[in-house]
């Protein structure tokens, strides 16, 4: 067990009592903005307190004991870990001087205050004040030997505490067994069952190492989610952090989980230096830390030590399977790599053009690597996103959407990612119902912190009519991307399509309070309000819509008068003719956003005869026809319900 030496804190919280005494001279250290407080174990800059963890303030400890001498690694080690400790010693030592440089605006490259003296230490080769006042011009040297004979008084005087410790240790020994053997390893590690990866902050700042900085994120997330035993927040809700002030404890309140993982990326041409640490979110305290000097080209394999030293602390014991997960490349080609990363950083954009942008480097990376499962299996995302959003015709893009995902499954059949996307392509296109949910399960088997697994798997189940599964997977998608709009929107389609319209309507309302401009929540919102007869409330949420999109109110006073004159029929006539005029766009739907209309006015045949077209067509949206309630009215059509049976939903 390791003492702060100089406060009362570590001893208060197992015997219950400790009278602190006031600094002394020589227990207060200054150079330049910074101000050490060695009987209280702070540090400060200006009068502001700066974080430090113990084992940084300790190596500072024992610099300024001997300021311009070297402390040698092993006096180092002989302080901080006894030998009867098991600790990678390199590695915790290099990252405690690494906390302690940060802590103090010093580098490395550059020293004003901690040199590194090669193969044998350190020493602190700042220039100290000296705290009496008293010293004259000329008398620097004097000084630092006399600040340096004050520094060895607080660390020797503590020896009197040695026999009480020594008792102390003997207790703590018997009631805790291996925690004093561990010094690292917090009791609160038993109790971490989630993190957050918080984007790694980019040092350069440049457009052209962001998507790296992101990838090395995102590899992280998804190293880590290869656990099992860890819930891992989705990339979605950790990106809304990015170029933000992190405080670990507000964000993990926010994301609900128990840890944070905060990082910076220093490029420097063909190498970096990553700086990580994971925080407990409760109390702010420091977990673990590491700092990385690798070449960029390593940043697959440094993902993966990342989540092998992060199970190692958690203590999470891998199964055969998770260790061969984490273990896997899929390519050994790192310029192919970066390009599939390229690929990754426009499909989160999601706009058209941003996803065209994704499937031409998604192809390129192929061609560098044609066994790079990762760039076909974002081939199959982007090509079943632009269909199904209605940007490129289904009958062309889905057949490349699952040879893409197939291929990448034939290349690496423990991708969770192709898995879901075979599983979409299988549920919306083929509807072949049996072998989707299989994809489905499967890929959420092979990585339960998948978000998108989830909330895939759940819009199957509500197209099934399981209502109470649907909403249970819903809100476990939640879990991991808590941010998500279109998660959040979701489970509002889920209320909806289990016939609890006023709690959809509750949802999307949610939703837009926190993001008034997401446009699938006011979309399913105007559909659910239709629904219900509130058509006040549909002219009201339409001028909210027009005035986003920079459009006049014009449709939804056209909609409110048809409405005020003719009722129900009015306003459907309206929109009918606001469709037909081509005042309303046709949207990926189309077919059956009409055939709605068509129904809302009781006119059966063609309602029927645009659904009927939707069928010869594939429309994908018609794997919800057995649930979705504008279809309320034809349930008793004969001709529907063969419909039904035709899609297989019968």
């Amino acid at each position: 067990m390791k003492w702060n030496v100089a406060s009362c804190d570590t001893l208060f919280q197992y015997v219950g009592t400790c009278v602190p005494q006031p600094p002394t001279s020589a227990q207060l250290v200054k150079f330049g903005l910074i101000e050490v407080d060695l009987h209280a174990g702070e540090l400060r800059r200006q009068g502001r307190k700066i974080k430090l963890q113990e084992q940084p303030f300790q190596v500072l400890a024992m610099l300024l004991e001997k300021p311009g001498e070297v402390i040698t690694r092993a006096a180092l080690r002989q302080k901080l870990w006894p030998a009867d400790t098991f600790v990678d010693f390199d590695h915790g030592l290099n990252s405690a001087v690494a906390r302690l440089r940060e802590a103090l605006n010093d580098s490395a490259e550059r020293p004003k205050y901690i040199e590194t003296i090669a193969r044998r230490g350190y020493r602190f080769i700042g220039l100290l004040e000296n705290q009496d006042n008293s010293a004259e011009a000329g008398k620097e040297a004097g000084s630092e030997k006399l600040a340096s004979a004050q520094l060895r008084s607080p660390v020797q005087s503590w020896t009197k505490w040695v026999p009480l410790l020594a008792g102390l240790s003997l207790v703590l020994l018997l009631g805790a067994g291996y925690v004093l053997r561990h010094p690292e390893r917090s009791l609160a590690f038993n109790k971490i069952d989630s993190v957050a990866v918080l984007p790694f902050e980019n040092a350069a700042s440049s457009g052209e190492t962001d998507f790296l900085a992101d990838g090395i994120t995102q590899g992280a997330i998804d190293r880590l989610s290869r656990l099992g035993n860890l819930r891992v927040i989705s990339m979605g809700s950790v990106s809304r952090y990015r170029g933000h002030e992190s405080d670990p404890k507000l964000i993990g309140h926010e994301l609900g989980v128990r840890s944070v993982m905060v990082g910076r990326i220093a490029f420097r041409g063909e190498r970096m230096v990553v700086r990580a640490e994971l925080v407990d979110a409760s109390d702010g305290s420091h977990l673990w830390g590491e700092e990385y000097d690798r070449k960029v080209s390593d940043a697959m394999s440094l993902q993966e030590e990342i989540a092998r030293e992060i199970a190692t602390k958690l203590e999470v014991r891998l199964s055969a399977q998770q260790e061969k997960l984490l273990r896997i490349r899929h390519t050994q080609d790192f310029e192919a790599y970066e390009i599939y990363l390229r690929g990754r950083y426009y499909w989160n954009r999601r706009s058209q053009q941003d996803l065209q942008r994704g499937i031409a480097y998604f192809e390129e990376a192929i061609d560098r690597d044609p066994t790079n499962a990762l760039a076909y299996a974002g081939l199959a995302d982007s090509y079943f996103v632009r269909a199904i959003s209605g940007a490129l015709p289904t009958r062309d893009a889905m057949p490349k959407a699952k040879t893409a995902a197939l291929k990448a499954l034939e290349l690496d059949d423990t991708l969770a990612e192709a898995h879901t996307s075979l599983a979409q392509i299988t549920a919306n296109y083929e509807w072949n119902w049996g072998a989707a949910e299989s994809e489905y399960k499967r890929a959420i088997e092979l990585n339960p912190s998948y978000s998108t697994g989830h909330h895939y798997y759940a819009t199957f189940l509500m197209a099934m009519g399981r209502h109470a599964e649907a909403l249970q997977e819903m809100k476990r998608a939640q879990e991991l991307d808590p941010l998500s709009p279109a998660i959040a929107t979701f489970i509002g389609h889920a209320y909806y399509y289990a016939g609890r319209n006023d709690e959809a309507i509750k949802q999307y309302r949610k939703v837009l309070e926190s993001d008034p401009s997401f446009p699938i929540a006011r979309t399913f919102l105007l559909n659910s309000l239709e629904y219900g007869g509130r058509y006040d409330e549909v002219i009201a949420e339409l001028k909210i819509e027009a005035a986003q999109q920079g459009r006049g109110p014009e449709q939804a006073a056209a909609r409110d008068r048809a409405h005020r004159t003719g009722g129900a029929e009015g306003y459907w006539k309206e929109v009918l003719r606001q469709r037909q005029s081509g005042a309303v766009g046709p949207g990926p739907g189309s077919d059956l956003d009409t055939a709605a209309i068509y129904a809302a006015l009781g006119d059966k045949e063609k309602a029927l005869s645009l659904l009927s077209r939707a069928f010869d067509e594939h429309n994908m949206w018609l794997m919800n026809l057995k649930v979705d309630p504008r279809w309320d009215s034809l349930q008793s059509d004969a001709r529907f319900q063969n419909l039904l049976e035709r899609v297989g939903l019968k």
